[in-house]
This record gives C-alpha cells, structure tokens and sequence, in this order.
C-alpha cells in the first residue's frame, strides 16, 4: 500500500482472509460468483508484494526494490486489465455482451502487455526508472514515449475501465462503480501517487464483494421461500 509495508501486509492479509470468506461461501451456495469472490485473494497479492516495495526501499536494497515493483507493476498495467473483463464475461448472460467482453479481455491483454512488457525489460519506452517514495506514498516514474502518448494511453486505461459497468449482472456493477469512484478520486488527489493509491483502495473495496455475495444469497433463499 501506499504508506508502509505494515500497512502493505496489514491490508494483505485483510483481504486474504476476506477472500477466502468470499470463495468458501460462493463454492458452497454460488460457484457462479466464483471468480469474483477469489478476487480479494488476487489483490493480497498484489499489496503483499508492495509491501515488498517498501522493505526494499527502506533497506537501500536496490534489486529487491527493482523486481518487486516490476511484479506490483505487473498487476497494475496488465492483469487487472485481463482479469476483470474475465470475470465480467464469467457472469454475463446476454450473448452480445459475452462477446462484447470477450473483445475486451483481448484489448486488454494486448494493451496490458504493451504497457508492462518495457517494464519487466527495463529498457524502451514506458520503462520504470525509478521506485520512489512521493510525501507519504510510494511512487513509480516510468518513462514516456512509445506509440501511444501518456494521455493516450490514460485515456485508453480509464476507457476500458469505464466499460467494464456495461456488465449485466448488478452485482459486479456495485463493486466496479466503487472501484471506478476511487480511482476518480484519487487521481484528482493523489495523481503522483495514483497507482499505488488507487490500487489500494481498489484492493479495500474487494472486502465488499463478500457482503454483496452474502445479500444476494439472502435475497435469492427469500425469494425461493416465497
């Protein structure tokens, strides 16, 4: 997370827990959410591995600092941009929409990996130059150039984000328009910041998808007893 690596694993183990709660109650009442109910565990992860990030910041152990943010990077620039549209598509229902997401999952991987590929090679355009900590927050500074301009490719990220809501099932609508409204509100605030901070509070906001999953379970056995 953006402010320590307490924080980084505190929160890391938060949502483990919180995933695990998830997944154990969509196997055992709803497989279909399952994929959204292991997401949690996906985003312990990734703060686990910021926490990484900031031990090897704190100790001056440059390498140890360099791969981990290339694998926080990983999560930021490319897997979430493959992984939610998978899980949208996992729960769509209507057949335009299925290919609709199945396009998206395809735009994604490719632009994910054009903008991670520099990253991991550390060489080229939109490579990471340094891992920094900004006021109280960690910060990536990743060069620019390339094909795509850095408001381009802003817009492109944003975008494919925005599009993710077209999801037919209410349930993933409520979650993803929380990510969407803090990933607004930190780049308004936070913009130096705004990937390490943002994916934070993304990870945090997983910590609903249990209360949805559970509501939605009571509503369905309410409905079934009616």
């Amino acid at each position: 997370m953006c402010f320590s690596a307490t924080a980084s694993f505190g929160s890391a183990t938060l949502l483990l827990v919180g995933g695990a709660l998830c997944t154990a109650h969509a196997i055992k009442n709803d497989k279909t959410y399952l994929l959204l109910a292991i997401t949690p565990i996906l985003f312990a992860l990734q703060q686990a591995t910021e926490g990484v990030v900031w031990i090897g910041h704190n100790e001056n152990l440059f390498t140890l600092t360099a791969l981990s943010s290339i694998l926080f990077l990983f999560f930021a620039f490319f897997f979430w941009l493959t992984w939610i549209p998978i899980v949208a598509y996992s729960l769509e229902t209507k057949t335009w929409k299925r290919v609709f997401f199945i396009a998206l999952i395809i735009i994604g991987f490719v632009f994910g990996l054009y903008l991670w590929i520099p990253v991991l090679l550390e060489t080229g355009p939109r490579h990471l130059i340094q891992t920094d900590v900004c006021g109280h927050s960690l910060c990536y500074k990743v060069s620019g150039g390339g094909l795509l301009s850095v408001i381009a490719r802003d817009i492109i990220y944003a975008s494919l984000g925005v599009l993710f809501l077209l999801s037919s099932d209410r349930l993933f609508r409520k979650f993803w328009a929380l990510v969407m409204l803090f990933g607004l509100i930190t780049f308004f605030t936070q913009k130096e910041t705004w990937v390490s901070t943002w994916c934070f509070f993304a990870a945090i906001s997983t910590l609903w998808i249990y209360f949805l999953i559970i509501n939605n379970h009571k509503s369905k056995t309410r409905k079934q007893v009616s």
